[in-house]
């Protein structure tokens, strides 16, 4: 037999020693492991049953007369079977010598396990296994709460099972794992080569027998007990005998190997490598991209060369598609009437499309820096813009000497540490548009002059015409009185339609004046406290003749402890009084107007609501504005002067308030106005 041959098979054999000792060790260990699992199982089985639930609670005798009989404990192959309630309290124990076929009191160490909580599960998840060294020997003990199903709270107790790892189970494993099983406990005296296994898993015996060891833990995980299986050594001379030639053998074909390996990587990897090497920095040097790869074999190189040749044929279809690109930027950009011009951080003109070239004025720094009025030279062309929150985008203007004005965009442009790389300036020619906004500023001030002069000639003119009509009003009144004599139906009639008709007359007037002030700058507020249900009763009592002919109900609902408004008594007074006069002008008979006010925050909100004719989606726009109405034929069903709603707004404005509404077609409205507490 040939050196390499007897070397293979000392190297296996000596291999296969210690691997037989670590399997037959992890096989007795794994045995247990085993049996815990199998213990285990019966458990879950038991304490995840409904019956069990329910006979911890109860101790249903029917539960012991059909499953803890005798010969329970038998079938299972179990030492020890407890029931353990919520509580702590054991309430029902079965415990057996399996070898000897007799009932025998619990042992006291497991009693103390379960007095103390260690063998006690604490919560639903709890799995508690482990080996207890009691004085019979060490048990092997499972515990799992009891529910009635796995993970479903919440748990009755406890149920726990024991199995001894004494004699007859110890030779059960030696006939299994064909060797010689030893035990001893931590709290025993223990031979030299036991104390030995916490320096090494095995340990050698002589020249006849080794031995390998693993330990036994409780509950806790704390080791309790040491197992040794002991193992022939056969093979212990021969693999002595033949060490040496182990080294020798390991020299030679050590350098053999490491000679072939050399050629073989210098042939078929190194040289290869640095091929494409070299023709990568040729590719890189030339930046030709056309180039190809040239590789034999049919290796993971080949695929190699063959990726970089597709890499540099994606490259030089990107680089075309660059170029296109490029092309197409600057074909659009130079289309474009407006300017666009890249500048560096010096402002410097780094780029700019055929209309920026033909205004070469925009370009020159000395211009940009009189537009701007930014020192240019100092390199600080936007400092705002490097500051948080600045506008990403500047704005000025610049009028170039032949009259043109263009309006510029400056944006700065940041690298990734947020440092200015660049500017972006576009522009467009507004040198019309500046006109056009010149015109339109000097038609706007003629406008609100007119406008002013409209406003004072409406004042003016109404102050004139209320002496006449109070005076009118006066003396029809008077007549209406029979202060002067008796009159007859007719000229009672007539007399009062003239005062009716100045009445009317004068309240328009009063409407137009009070805008006119308002729009010409002259409305006054006289302030005052006052409360907003004394506003209502008057209100009320003014419009009860007319909601009455209509069959119309007036309700108030304000809420309680409403504070005191502080504002024109007289004015809100008019607002509230437009709006409910309107909403019984607008309602349907034998119907109910409500007004409601309440505080929010620091605004006292106050709506009045009808069920009315309601007002259209395409009509809202129409409202509060002064003279208009919805319905503007003179055939209209409800007559008005359309500044009732306008001069609400104007009132409740100058309030510091706001108004809005609601309102559908066939279901009513709502008007609806703030006014702060306080000014």
């Amino acid at each position: 037999m040939d050196i390499s041959k007897k070397l293979l098979i000392v190297t296996f054999s000596i291999f296969a020693l210690f691997t037989v000792l670590l399997i037959t060790a992890s096989k007795i260990e794994q045995a247990i492991a085993w049996e815990i699992m199998s213990i285990d199982r019966t458990a879950r089985d038991w304490a995840f049953w409904d019956d069990t639930y329910d006979f911890v609670n109860t101790l249903n005798p029917q539960y012991i007369e059909s499953n803890l009989d005798g010969n329970t404990l038998y079938s299972l192959d179990l030492n020890l079977m407890l029931f353990v309630n919520k509580s702590g309290a054991l309430v029902y124990p079965m415990s057996v010598d399996l070898i000897n076929e007799t009932v025998v009191p619990v042992p006291a160490g497991i009693m103390e396990g379960i007095d103390s909580g260690v063998l006690i599960a604490h919560n639903d998840t709890d799995y508690i296994h482990g080996v207890v060294l009691l004085d019979n020997g060490p048990m092997l003990v499972v515990c799992r709460p009891i529910l009635t199903g796995p993970g479903e709270s919440p748990h009755a107790g406890t149920l726990i099972f024991g199995k001894y790892l004494d004699n007859s189970y110890r030779m059960f494993l030696e006939n299994r794992t064909k060797t010689s099983l030893e035990l001893y406990t931590l709290n025993q005296e223990m031979p030299p080569d036991f104390q030995e296994e916490r320096k090494a898993p095995f340990i050698i015996l002589g020249n006849e027998r080794v031995a390998g060891y693993f330990a036994l833990r409780n509950t806790t995980g704390e080791p309790v007990a040491i197992v040794r299986a002991d193992y022939p050594r056969e093979l212990y001379e021969q693999g002595e005998k033949t060490l040496y030639y182990i080294y020798i053998f390991l020299l030679i074909s050590g350098i053999a190997t490491g000679a072939a390996t050399k050629f073989s990587i210098d042939r078929l990897l190194v040289s290869r490598l640095i091929t494409i090497d070299n023709f990568l920095k040729k590719v890189k040097r030339d930046k030709d991209t056309s180039k190809k790869l040239e590789m034999e074999g049919e290796d993971e190189i080949h695929r190699l060369s063959k990726g970089i040749n597709d890499m540099l044929f994606s490259i030089r279809l990107a680089e075309q598609e660059l170029r296109a690109s490029e092309y197409e930027k600057k074909f659009i950009l130079d289309s474009l009437e407006e300017i666009v011009v890249l500048r560096d951080p010096e402002f410097n003109v780094r780029w700019a499309n055929q209309a920026a070239l033909k205004n070469r004025d925009l370009l020159m720094i000395e211009n940009k820096e009189k537009a701007l009025n930014i020192p240019v030279n100092d390199r600080e062309i936007s400092p705002g813009l490097q500051l948080p929150g600045a506008p990403i985008w500047t704005d000025h203007e610049f009028t170039s000497p032949e009259g043109k004005t263009w309006l510029l965009r400056l944006k700065p442009i940041c690298g990734e540490t947020g440092n200015i790389i660049a500017y972006l300036e576009t522009g467009v020619e507004i040198t019309e548009r500046k006109k056009y906004e010149i015109e339109l500023f000097r038609a706007k001030q003629d406008a609100e002059v007119a406008n002013y002069a409209k406003s004072e000639f409406l004042a003016n003119m109404s102050h004139e015409l209320r002496t006449p009509l109070n005076s009118i009003i006066g003396f029809s009144d008077l007549l209406h009185d029979k202060v002067y004599g008796e009159l007859n139906a007719r000229q009672l009639k007539a007399v009062g339609n003239i005062s009716g008709s100045g009445k009317h007359l004068l309240n328009l007037i009063n409407e137009i004046l009070d805008l006119s002030k308002v729009e010409a700058g002259g409305f006054e507020l006289h302030y005052s406290t006052f409360w907003l249900a004394d506003v209502f009763a008057e209100v009320r009592d003014m419009l009860f003749p007319f909601a009455a002919s209509k069959g119309i109900k007036l309700e108030l609902e304000i809420e309680k402890d409403l504070p005191g408004i502080y504002g024109d008594r007289e004015r809100i007074t008019q607002v509230l009084s437009n709006l409910m006069t309107n909403a019984v002008k607008f309602s349907n008979e034998n119907s109910c107007v409500k007004v409601k006010a309440l505080q929010n925050n620091n605004f006292i909100e106050v709506s009045v609501s009808d069920e009315g004719i309601g007002i259209a989606a395409e009509d809202h726009d129409k409202l509060f504005k002064p003279f208009s109405q919805i319905d503007a034929s003179s055939s209209r069903k409800y007559q008005g002067t359309g500044l009732g709603l306008a001069l609400v707004k104007e009132i409740v404005q100058l309030h510091g308030g706001a108004v809005w509404f609601k309102s559908e077609v066939g279901k009513g409205s709502t008007f609806s106005f703030s006014i702060p507490l306080h000014v």
